[in-house]
């Protein structure tokens, strides 16, 4: 376990809301110590699987945060698409029961170097992005945070491996081929940790474990988010369940 690292940047731009929340998180659990990047890897490959949080309001990302860690899914993903994903990110980061429950709060959808640094700084212990970022990959290193870089191409896959990515996300992964696709890869790229990104369903995941991949990071058909928008979380916590069971390594 390590302490939380002090921010090293200066005059940031980031909204003021955001800047009080991850000062709140740094002051909070500057003395807790912090899932290191080796247990988060351990989770991901026990689980298999990451939740994955997209929604419009941050009040919904809350209540789909909080059922998936009710359902036993360790690593829950808050992409920064969601409004005041900072702010939401470090409040899960500082929750005693949402750390009582195992859940270990990440970010998804980074863009930059400087959005990995306010992530980990407001809490996140993980690192997930839609595309091939090098600075995320830095923040990671630095920061010993888990890292998950997304990629469509066997070049940008390696390149992610050269640049010490944990885990390799191919997304959008049913638009460029799903588990063939993943197949012809893993026949030439066989050490790579490849993980299927996208709105992968219940019934494929077997599919896609034949075909090669690690895991998975889902976010519609694992949260379900006609059950979110109406309240129903027993449904969501059920859901959730039925999918962890279905990629957790027996």
């Amino acid at each position: 376990m390590s302490r939380r690292p002090k921010s090293s940047r200066a005059g940031s731009r980031r909204p003021s809301r955001a800047r009080r929340a991850i000062r709140l998180a740094e002051m909070a659990t500057l003395q807790q110590p912090l899932a290191l990047r080796r247990d988060l890897v351990r989770i991901f490959g026990e689980d298999r699987l990451v939740a994955v949080i997209r929604t419009a309001t941050p009040e919904l990302a809350e209540r789909a945060a909080r059922a998936m860690s009710e359902a036993g899914v360790r690593l829950v993903e808050i992409t920064l698409t969601v409004p005041d994903a900072y702010e939401l990110i470090a409040k899960l980061a500082t929750d005693d029961a949402f750390a009582k429950q195992g859940a270990i709060v990440g970010a998804g959808t980074v863009l930059s170097g400087a959005q990995a640094e306010d992530a980990v700084l407001a809490g996140a212990r993980f690192l997930v992005s839609p595309a091939l970022v090098p600075e995320m990959l830095e923040v990671g290193r630095a920061r010993d945070v888990m890292t998950m870089p997304g990629t469509m191409t066997p070049s940008e896959m390696v390149k992610a491996a050269e640049l010490g990515a944990d885990f390799i996300k191919i997304f959008p992964i049913a638009t460029i081929g799903g588990p063939d696709f993943v197949a012809n890869i893993r026949r030439a790229l066989t050490h790579l940790p490849l993980v299927a990104t996208g709105n992968v369903e219940y019934d494929e995941i077997p599919t896609y474990f034949r075909a090669g991949v690690v895991g998975f990071g889902i976010g519609g058909p694992l949260i379900r988010g006609d059950l979110l928008e109406r309240g129903d979380h027993a449904g969501i916590v059920t859901n959730a369940k039925r999918f962890l069971a279905a990629t957790r390594r027996a």
